[in-house]
């Protein structure tokens, strides 16, 4: 152990496995980093990692902070302070406040969540907060989630995404103890198609190269938006032309569920990577920015204009068309539902299933049995 009595470090993935790496003071760290602390309780001798946290509602953890922050830690186990054992949120507390309840419930979804994702969250709290006459937790009841609902159904929002902010303001409250206050909002579930094959064949051919890249990689590997935005070179094996999907920590990037997956690529979007590599192997992002060089976050844009330009309809084309796609086309040549459900990382073979059931209401051999059973009454 070093002579410190408190270390500073970050936690990375290599090789598919974490470990702790010590943070380098002169090194800048991104937004969103997860920073611990190491030290030795005083009171007992224990080797303690602890994950630093914001303590205010406005204060953003960086390198600088988490510096601050480990040697006031190391004040503390010099004077011989004991590690206090945290006080949980709960419903007993009954003047906790709305405020300090949001503020403690997104720093525990920053230490488990991305970056993005506590981000959302905590919007989607604050949002409520202003509809919200309560400032005590203990007073709020279904009706102001009523008047959250209403409120947002006023802005214009749509049934689903009023459905999923409620729901996450109803996780919050149980989170903290409340499970009677609770609201489900109903929306009518729209199915997502695939892409025909003509649509897919329309949309490359007016593509430019870079665009003809990018919703390549999307078709064939079946990623989600962000696994897009923070696919690295070093993601790539292209000696067995593989992508794995992996957490990224420094750029504040971590899989849905937290688990890595391999998907293996199509031979020709191989080919097209290492000429891409070739050129622009000194980024580490395949397709960043091209102003800034940080994650693109306006890949549905592309895609719009893009779609737009090739004579489709735009509003019928979206980036999660793609995964659909990529189901789908593996569905058809045979691969078994169990093997997507890998390569698509769901965690429920369900989730799967729900995809392949729609591509085989499409599927030509569908078309032939419904042709079958009821030709004779033409």
């Amino acid at each position: 152990m070093s002579r410190e009595k408190v270390g500073l470090y970050t936690r990375v993935s290599e090789n598919g496995r974490r470990r702790y790496k010590r943070v380098n003071p002169k090194k800048p760290y991104p937004l969103g980093t997860r920073f611990f602390l190491r030290y030795c309780d005083p009171a007992t001798g224990k080797r303690i990692w602890e994950p630093i946290r914001a303590d205010r509602q406005d204060f953003v953890i960086d390198g600088k902070a988490a510096i601050a922050k480990a040697r006031i830690k190391e004040g503390e186990v010099m004077l011989g302070q004991p590690t206090p054992t945290p006080k949980p949120a709960a419903a007993s507390d009954g003047n906790q406040t709305l405020a300090d309840a949001i503020q403690r419930y997104v720093g525990m979804i920053a230490e488990a969540k991305s970056l993005r994702t506590s981000s959302a969250y905590e919007f989607t709290l604050k949002q409520f907060q202003k509809t919200c006459s309560k400032t005590r937790l203990r007073d709020i009841t279904s009706d102001d989630l009523m008047t959250f609902a209403i409120s947002m159904k006023q802005d214009g929002l749509s049934d689903r995404t009023i459905s999923n902010r409620v729901s996450e303001v109803v996780t919050f409250l149980r989170k903290n103890g409340y499970r009677e206050v609770t609201l489900k909002w109903k929306y009518t579930e729209k199915k997502v198609r695939a892409y025909r094959p003509d649509e897919l064949k329309t949309l490359f051919s007016a593509a430019t190269p870079d665009e003809w890249l990018l919703f390549q990689f999307f078709l064939g590997t079946g990623a989600r938006e962000q696994e897009g935005m923070y696919a690295c070179w070093e993601d790539i094996d292209f000696q067995d032309g593989i992508f794995t999907v992996r957490e990224h920590l420094d750029l504040g990037f971590r899989p849905k569920d937290c688990e890595e997956r391999e998907v293996p690529l199509p031979d020709h979007l191989v080919g097209a990577l290492k000429q891409r590599f070739l050129v622009n192997g000194n980024q580490r992002l395949i397709f960043p920015n091209p102003r800034t060089g940080r994650p693109e976050g306006h890949f549905l844009r592309k895609l719009k204009d893009l779609a737009k330009r090739a004579g489709l309809n735009p509003d019928d084309c979206g980036l999660h068309k793609f995964r659909k796609s990529y189901a789908t086309l593996q569905h058809e040549n045979g691969t078994s539902a169990r093997t997507i459900q890998r390569r698509l990382g769901h965690s429920a073979l369900e989730t799967t299933l729900a995809y392949l059931e729609a591509a085989d209401v499409r599927s030509e051999e569908s078309r032939r049995q419904v042709n079958g059973v009821f030709a004779a009454f033409a």
